[in-house]
């Protein structure tokens, strides 16, 4: 199968990864890498010519190490404002039929054409679930008998001028794109296991400029969100509450920072050849106010949307998770047991210090790259016999 590769725009950090794909559902990393982003604040694109130079940055260096010609990605997006709705699509049976693969597919096909509200993009659309006679609900529908059968799906969406301007830059270098994949919904599969997403999961993604989320339950995503609020919003925090430089505030936040209010404690550093103090118990309520402004927006949406009882696990995940005594914070307000996504990343030349929560997004973009890949060669193989080549069905479909 051919490789794979995976774009995530962040923030504060660009990076990629190239995966060769197996047939039996695993894939190998041929190549990672990572830029300083230029040019993005909160998740959008301020700087066309700065952003871009980024990205191509990145994938310069995903060619040279996996020597290869880069010339279509997959794109993983945190900003443009994503919202989601769920769309409906019917198909009646008839009589004495059984459901079957094509009775789904045209509920499924029938469901899309509910139009998207006006200027926004669709970039991701899941099946949830499948209603028979409209009143029965079911995981599987093949081979069962029914009236009429019901395709409940989730799509998602974002704003189309937003995220027109990283599709530009990838046009722009003769670069086209497979799929765009929404962070908070990615992260999950990266940070989680079946098992866990069976029983009902919370995958918050702390990024620089943007936090997205995905609540998995029976391993079907049932709420997703994103907001502009990230971990660079607590460096101008602390920036502006102690009238220091970004690279200070950035410092204390990564080697002092507390989610929690921690007891006072002189903190020193260097500033304009002088030394300056302050107390720890004021940097972290500075900290507080905003990381628990953020986790308390998502536990507000997701209290508004009935879920709040089916959360078993909350997983955190983005560079943004590293922040010390954040599980402590996010368990108080969700009463919910909170780990830290640590997952090995299975690349030798990964640097030892790398923050791995930080590639979660690029691990379940992996795995969604992988799954369609395997699906596409059986596309192939299914078109390859005498009525595919009769009728000339080909691979695009």
């Amino acid at each position: 199968m051919e490789t794979c590769v995976i774009i995530e725009v962040g923030t504060s950090f660009t990076r990629g990864m190239v995966i060769e794909p197996f047939e039996n559902g695993t894939y190998k990393i041929l190549a990672i890498a990572e830029d300083k982003t230029a040019g993005v604040k909160k998740g959008e694109i301020i700087n066309i010519q700065n952003a871009g130079t980024s990205v191509m940055s990145v994938i310069k260096q995903l060619s040279e190490e996996a020597d290869t010609t880069i010339r279509t990605v997959n794109l993983i997006y945190s900003g443009g404002y994503p919202q989601y709705d769920l769309i409906s699509g019917t198909k009646t049976i008839k009589k004495g039929e059984v459901i079957e693969a094509d009775h789904i597919a045209t509920a499924e096909e029938n469901a899309m054409e509910n139009e998207l509200p006006e200027g926004r993009m669709l970039t991701e659309v899941i099946t949830v679930d499948y209603l028979l006679d409209n009143e029965h609900f079911v995981e599987n529908p093949i081979g069962m008998v029914a009236n009429s059968l019901t395709v409940n799906r989730m799509r998602l969406h974002v704003d189309q001028n937003r995220i027109s301007s990283i599709l530009n830059i990838l046009n722009d270098n003769s670069i086209d794109y497979q799929n765009i994949y929404f962070s908070g919904l990615v992260s999950a599969l990266g940070a989680t296991t079946q098992q866990q997403r069976k029983e009902g999961v919370l995958v918050i993604n702390l990024g620089g400029g943007c936090t997205t989320w995905s609540l998995y339950i029976n391993r079907i995503p049932r709420h997703v969100g994103g907001i502009p609020i990230g971990g660079d919003h607590i460096t101008n925090d602390i920036l502006y509450a102690f009238k220091t430089t970004n690279e200070n505030a950035e410092i204390l936040k990564r080697t002092h920072g507390s989610a929690t209010i921690e007891p006072a404690k002189a903190l020193k550093f260097k500033q304009d050849f002088t030394e300056k103090i302050i107390s720890q118990n004021d940097l972290s309520k500075v900290i507080n106010a905003r990381i628990d402004e953020t986790i308390r927006i998502i536990y507000d949406q997701i209290a508004k949307a009935g879920l709040l009882e089916t959360i078993n696990t909350i997983m955190l995940c983005g560079k943004g998770a590293a922040l010390n005594n954040l599980e402590t914070l996010v368990y108080n307000i969700f009463q919910t047991q909170c780990f830290i996504a640590n997952p090995k990343i299975p690349f030798h030349r990964i640097r030892k210090d790398a923050p791995t929560m930080a590639y979660v997004a690029l691990l379940g973009a992996a795995h969604c790259c992988t799954k369609e890949a395997i699906q596409e060669e059986a596309r192939k193989k299914n078109s390859s016999g005498f009525f595919g080549k009769l009728f000339g069905r080909g691979s695009n479909i």
